[in-house]
């Protein structure tokens, strides 16, 4: 019994020993992995660290960046705007200017007329006064004009002349309104307010054709008579027909 405890001990002992070197060798790989793996985790917080630092730097630096560029936008807009009113400003500044040099050539005018300010208002004063005179006299000779033509009128009828065609204003258009075949003689829609006398001669179409030729024989204020003229009844004279000058 002995003798197999020994044998047991020295097996062991002997295994031991061809063992051991293994499993120190074991132990001390594990140590080493160990030690790298503290290592490792140590470095990798470390850059963990540094990473989130890096990022929370990042992240101000975007936001910097984007603050920057939004205060360089609102400068470069309030100098665009600056530089805009400065141009109008320039602008106003040389219309300034002109008008002044103008205002101070009129000046020198008005002084080297030697006219003081009173007399010169008299003297715009009197002018208006003499174009509104003249203005007035124009007026009075269109009514003495329009009098002494109708007067002439009168005097052809009674020298026996009154076929003699008289002008009436240039553009002047209107229509039949009635017409009496019998007697060849048609009522018109001009009158006095459109300048038309006694003796006019107008012309008639439809549809963009000559008909005829009428002469006006009395006026009333807003319509007026006219005979057919012999020989220029090209066609029968209908109601609407249009006449002109």
């Amino acid at each position: 019994m002995a003798v197999a405890i020994l044998a047991a001990v020295a097996v062991t002992a002997l295994v031991w020993l061809q063992v051991k070197p293994n499993v120190e060798a074991v132990i001390a790989k594990r140590n080493e992995f160990e030690q790298k793996f503290k290592t490792e985790s140590a470095e990798k917080s470390k850059v963990k660290k540094e990473l989130g630092e890096t990022k929370t730097k990042l992240e101000s630096t975007e936001k910097n960046l984007a603050e920057t560029t939004k205060a360089k936008t609102a400068a470069e807009a309030r100098a665009n705007e600056l530089d805009a009113q400065s141009k109008a400003l320039n602008t106003q500044l040389t219309q300034t200017r002109e008008e002044l040099a103008g205002k101070n050539q009129q000046l020198a005018a008005w002084n080297a007329l030697g006219l003081a300010v009173d007399q010169v208002k008299g003297a715009i004063i009197d002018l208006k006064q003499t174009r509104e005179a003249n203005g007035a006299l124009e007026e009075e000779k269109k009514l003495l004009v329009k009098e002494n033509k109708r007067l002439v009128r009168e005097l052809d009828i009674y020298r026996g002349t009154n076929e003699v065609d008289v002008a009436l204003p240039s553009g002047t258009k209107g229509r039949v309104l009635v017409v009496d075949p019998k007697w060849d003689f048609v009522v018109l829609d001009l009158g006095t307010k459109q300048d038309v006398v006694p003796n006019g001669v107008l012309m008639v179409s439809r549809e963009g054709k000559l008909v005829g030729k009428v002469r006006i024989t009395a006026v009333q204020q807003d319509r007026c008579i006219a005979n057919v003229v012999p020989g220029w009844k090209l066609a029968e004279i209908l109601e609407g027909d249009q006449v002109f000058y």
